[in-house]
């Protein structure tokens, strides 16, 4: 049963990622099919009109690591579903830019680990498979090291939740006293 909550979640994330990655590809092929043929004031104008694509990064990289913490809670507190995206959420909220930064490392992070198979050629080359076997134990290492900062990152957001409960409490009583 753990594992079907845990299944469940991840069938979520991996929903909303899909979705708003759809939409930020879309939105950057709209712009350079509209704009790849302006003059030098419609680049300008092409780089203002980018900037909802930008936003839709920053959006992203936001969410990512909600959806991240969601699936982390699914997995160490067995809660599948809607309630743990509501822990994650409840968890993560006042740790947005923090959340925001790992997963701005972890983008390009990413990205970086792509970068040298692609540069050499090795889909290109005899070795196909051994390039395809490289790509794939990088991005397996990638992801493991996100999962193990995200769980960090989860335990952090919780004892800040923690900490301002027990605050509120503290004031709480401290007003009825006196």
């Amino acid at each position: 049963t753990r594992l079907k909550g845990t299944f469940v979640t991840f069938s979520y994330v991996l929903v909303l990622s899909s979705y708003t990655l759809l939409g930020l590809t879309w939105l950057g092929i709209t712009y350079y099919a509209v704009f790849r043929n302006f003059n030098d004031f419609d680049a300008l104008l092409y780089a203002v009109l980018c900037w909802p694509a930008f936003g839709l990064l920053v959006m992203y990289l936001a969410w990512s690591a909600v959806w991240n913490v969601f699936v982390v809670i699914s997995i160490l507190e067995g809660a599948g579903g809607i309630k743990s995206f509501g822990q994650a959420i409840y968890f993560s909220s006042g740790c947005e830019w923090r959340g925001f930064s790992l997963m701005l490392i972890f983008f390009f992070w990413e990205i970086s680990l792509r970068l040298p198979c692609l540069y050499s050629g090795c889909y290109k080359s005899r070795n196909y498979f051994g390039g395809i076997l490289a790509q794939v134990c990088l991005f397996c290492f990638g992801n493991v090291l996100k999962w193990i900062v995200c769980i960090v990152y989860f335990y952090d957001c919780k004892n800040r939740a923690l900490e301002k409960k027990l605050k509120m409490q503290a004031k709480k009583r401290g007003e009825s006293i006196g």
